[in-house]
Order: structure tokens, then C-alpha cells, then sequence
């Protein structure tokens, strides 16, 4: 049985009513109160502990010992080592890999 455009324009309009008799019962989603995430930071307070151990676990296993860098003198090592900025050669190698 073949649908009819006409039947097909009847029941768009019935949906399009039907969405907006509900849209119109909808309430509007409430904001979070600060309440709401009492229990994820209380959670988060307690793991707080075995997090810190098991980063600095994995840190000496990777060997690192030294204190994080921050974006500016990162740069500054990179540039003191020949890092050109503007060259685009891990771009390059990643792609290159894709094409294999």
C-alpha cells in the first residue's frame, strides 16, 4: 500500500502539533545548584589521596622527577634544542602514516 503524499503532509502536521502541545507541558531544565555536587567533590576529596600516589607511582616508573614546565618555557627549551615552530613535520609523518 503506497503512502500518499497528501497522507504524508497530514501526518507531518499532526507531529508537528503533537511537539508542540508537549513542548508546551515541557518545564524548562532547571540550573544545577551548588548542592547537586556535594557528593561528586566529597567523592573526589576522598580518592584525592590514591589519585596522588598512583600518578606519583607512574612518574617514577616513567622516570620523571622534575617539576612540570609551564607553555612559555617549554617553548624556550624547545627552541634552545632546533625546534623550528613553524615546521610542520609531525603533521607530515602523521599523515603519511594514515596513507600506508
Amino acid at each position: 500500500m503506497a503512502t500518499t503524499l497528501e497522507e504524508l503532509e497530514k501526518r507531518v502536521i499532526a507531529l508537528e502539533q503533537e511537539v508542540a502541545k508537549l513542548r508546551g507541558q515541557a518545564e524548562p531544565p532547571r540550573k544545577p545548584l551548588a548542592g547537586d555536587y556535594a557528593p561528586m567533590l566529597r567523592k573526589a576529596r576522598e580518592q584525592q589521596a590514591a589519585i596522588s600516589a598512583a600518578v606519583a607511582e607512574a612518574y617514577a616508573k616513567m622516570g620523571i622527577t622534575t617539576a612540570p614546565v609551564g607553555p612559555e618555557k617549554l617553548r624556550e627549551m624547545m627552541l634552545a634544542d632546533g625546534v623550528d615552530p613553524n615546521d610542520n613535520a609531525f603533521s607530515r609523518e602523521i599523515i603519511a602514516m594514515r596513507e600506508e
